[in-house]
């Protein structure tokens, strides 16, 4: 090779390796649609439906924090899926809808607000409906499944018998 095309064969592999560089860099993520990300808590709400609790727990993140009203936090995927179960098993829950008020998204992290209407049986046998007002940060795993990270929910109002 003569001394003059160093310079030249330099700048090329400078220019291919710059070039490469930002082939590797991540695409910027566009945002999530409010489709996406509500329809982690519809799952939720559906498993919630069918009793089943693994499947409510599925839809949080391993180390998901929830935070029920006037009770401790619960962490961790196996506490809430107990935490759930205890629910199902003793709260008389008949079932439920959610309403989505507001989503958004920044990259991996989002967020949905909303309400739900959750119908439990009281101690009369009578259904009442717990009216309650849900915040929700959600973050895409790497398969780029949503998932519930934080999940802290009130009531609206007392029960009203249906």
């Amino acid at each position: 090779m003569k001394t003059h095309q160093v310079p030249q064969m330099l700048a090329v592999v400078t220019a291919l390796f710059i070039l490469a560089s930002g082939c590797s860099s991540p695409a910027k993520e566009k945002p999530a649609t409010a489709e996406e990300l509500s329809q982690v808590n519809r799952d939720f709400v559906k498993a919630l439906n069918a009793k089943d609790a693994a499947a409510a727990a599925n839809c949080y993140a391993e180390d998901a924090v929830i935070l029920p009203p006037g009770q401790p936090n619960v962490t961790g995927h196996e506490a809430i899926q107990k935490y759930w179960q205890g629910f199902l098993d003793g709260a008389g829950y008949v079932d439920g809808t959610v309403s989505t008020i507001a989503t958004g998204s920044n990259g991996d992290l989002g967020y949905e607000i909303g309400t739900a209407d959750l119908h439990l049986k009281g101690p009369d046998g009578k259904i009442v409906t717990e009216k309650i007002k849900y915040t929700i940060v959600l973050k895409r795993n790497a398969e780029g499944k949503w998932l519930q990270t934080y999940d802290m929910w009130n009531p609206v109002a007392e029960p009203t018998a249906k």
